[in-house]
Parts: C-alpha cells; sequence; structure tokens
C-alpha cells in the first residue's frame, strides 16, 4: 500500500512539474519531461515489486 501511495504522489508532483514547464518553456519540453519521468517511475515501480517479491521468497524458504 505504502509504494502505491508513493507512485501516487509522484504522480502528482510530475503534473505539477509539468504545468510549470509548459507555461515557463513550452509544451514540447513539458511533454518530453513527462514522458521520461513516467517511462522511470513505471520501471522503478516493476523493479521494486520484483525485489520485494525475492526478498519475501527467500523468507520463506
Amino acid at each position: 500500500m505504502k509504494k502505491v501511495l508513493i507512485t501516487l504522489a509522484s504522480m502528482v508532483g510530475i503534473i505539477a512539474v509539468r504545468m510549470i514547464l509548459s507555461v515557463a518553456f513550452s509544451e514540447q519540453v513539458a511533454k518530453v519531461f513527462t514522458s521520461v519521468s513516467i517511462s522511470f517511475l513505471f520501471f522503478y515501480l516493476i523493479l521494486t515489486i520484483c525485489s520485494f517479491r525475492k526478498g519475501q521468497a527467500k523468507s520463506v524458504n
């Protein structure tokens, strides 16, 4: 549950930064930032879940 809340907070932060970037620079800069940051967040979440399950499987054995 904690990971889901961290992910939601990260998404809110990404949206806020995107709004600031689109006003300060351009929509293209904001779009690139959003694409990169969401991709990073997605892969980070997958790797975190996989490592958590590995640790859980080792503790069972």
